[in-house]
């Protein structure tokens, strides 16, 4: 198993131990640092302490392979944010029947609650339309939760 196979093992179980979902990680160069970050979610939200849970995991495993990341480095531990661009099949599931705003190719911005997703779609239900529009995901140039308040 190479060094990036073990570093994913290591935040995988580190999330199934405090019961999230890894929903992304990147590791860059900050200055001399190396920076880890990791967004974890799950279904109830993010609290602090899920991801002091997962920090303090990661933090010890890396600790004891210090081959894993080499020098000197931050680990960060944080939700995705409302804000965050959708991308995956599970960023939409996770987000079902929630209010999106899509930009896709033809650069016209549509909104509508989200009711399904598969690899392909999206069906929104869309404010003043009678029928459930369908969104083919190859079209789609960006989604993002529409923040209602």
């Amino acid at each position: 198993m190479d060094t990036q196979e073990k570093l994913n093992s290591l935040i995988a179980r580190a999330c199934e131990s405090a019961q999230v979902e890894l929903v992304e990680f990147d590791q860059f160069k900050a200055g001399n640092r190396k920076v880890l970050r990791i967004y974890i979610d799950k279904p109830t939200g993010i609290d602090v302490e899920d991801c002091a849970t997962v920090s303090r995991s990661l933090s010890d495993a890396l600790d004891q392979d210090e081959s894993l990341i080499d020098g000197a480095y931050t680990l960060e531990v944080s939700s995705p944010g409302i804000d965050r661009p959708l991308k995956s099949t599970r960023d939409f599931e996770r987000n079902l029947n929630r209010l999106l705003r899509i930009t896709r190719e033809t650069g016209k911005p549509l909104t509508g609650t989200l009711t399904a997703v598969d690899e392909e779609n999206l069906t929104l239900s869309v404010k003043g339309v009678t029928d459930a529009v369908l969104v083919p995901r190859s079209e789609i140039l960006s989604a993002k939760v529409e923040v209602q308040f």
